[in-house]
């Protein structure tokens, strides 16, 4: 009888720990946060670069097409 009650000991002792390892796991996970993180800094990025071609938007158009006449004329 003491080997069935061992074995019944060791088998709740092994869910039990099975268990706790699954709830902490659940619990403590941050899968995904990292991505979020970088999607924010990214988009942060990108607003202020387009922010500033917004400001030097004539400035920025009137070069390029500066450089873009004086390229066509010396063909």
């Amino acid at each position: 009888m003491a080997k069935v009650s061992d074995k019944m000991n060791e088998l709740m002792i092994t869910a039990y720990v099975k268990a706790c390892n699954a709830w902490d796991n659940f619990t403590e996970s941050e899968r995904g946060d990292t991505n979020f993180i970088s999607i924010l800094i990214i988009l942060g990025i990108v607003v202020a670069v387009a922010t500033v071609f917004m400001g030097f938007k004539d400035q920025i158009v009137t070069k390029v097409s500066t450089a873009i006449s004086n390229f066509i004329s010396t063909l």
